[in-house]
């Protein structure tokens, strides 16, 4: 993996370089190696940066605030709490399993893109693995609520020869049909659940098309040390939802 470290001379000078390394501690190790102490180590693929001091009390501050208004906000809007609506309905909470998927692009692209059709046999299965990754589009399924209770009744075992990918989203399948029958016992319905799923992935692809525009807008007009501040900021906040990360230019 590439990463992108910065350090000052003594002169105070900043400058920046890259190599590639299986790690953010082998790429410190071999700075130290060379004299070079960095004061930050960025890798491509949007896993958080560690080393630089300046600014990280403020910026730690920001996202413990940015977490606790998305969390807050995430329970309030995804239970929907309306006058009237039984109590134990406004109170739900959605699952936590749902995470980004790790494993072949091209595997993941192709389940994303087919429902994972070759994976579940049962169209409510395929329901709600169209909404089990985070901030991804779901596509349209015209799924009966008989079709879902007949997969909320059934449960996917995982297998031996299951492949990584497979194995990942059975889980979040699983862990949402413990989701779903908790709001169900609760009082709620099918019709509902299906909502707010929807309600639920709508709001996840708005924060990650609003910080991928924030931070097109910023590179024209940033430096690139506030540049890259950003850029830790909101793949922070993403990280911290599930959604998929920001690549760095």
């Amino acid at each position: 993996m590439k990463y992108t470290y910065a350090y000052k001379t003594s002169d105070g000078v900043r400058h920046e370089d890259s190599m590639n390394a299986s790690s953010r501690d082998e790429v410190f190790a071999e700075l130290r190696k060379r004299g070079i102490k960095a004061i930050k180590v960025v890798a491509a693929d949007g896993s958080k940066a560690n080393g630089e001091m300046r600014g990280v009390r403020k910026r730690v501050v920001f996202v413990a605030i940015v977490c606790v208004a998305v969390i807050v906000g995430s329970i309030a809007y995804f239970t929907g709490a309306r006058k009237g609506e039984h109590e134990a309905v406004a109170q739900f909470q959605e699952d936590q399993t749902r995470r980004q998927i790790i494993g072949d692009v091209a595997v993941i692209e192709k389940g994303i893109l087919t429902g994972w059709s070759d994976v579940f046999e049962l169209e409510g299965d395929r329901f709600l693995a169209s909404f089990a990754i985070p901030g991804v589009r779901p596509g349209q399924r015209n799924t009966s609520e008989e079709s879902f209770m007949q997969a909320l009744n059934s449960r996917q075992e995982i297998m031996a020869s299951d492949s990584l990918e497979v194995r990942q989203i059975k889980a979040m399948v699983e862990g949402m049909k413990d989701e779903a029958r908790a709001y169900l016992q609760a009082g709620g319905t099918v019709v509902e659940y299906g909502k707010r799923l929807t309600e639920r992935q709508d709001a996840e692809i708005a924060i990650y098309e609003r910080a991928k525009a924030e931070l097109k807008r910023a590179k024209e007009t940033m430096t690139s040390d506030r540049y890259l501040d950003l850029w830790e900021e909101r793949n922070n906040q993403l990280r911290n939802l599930g959604i998929k990360l920001l690549q760095l230019d």
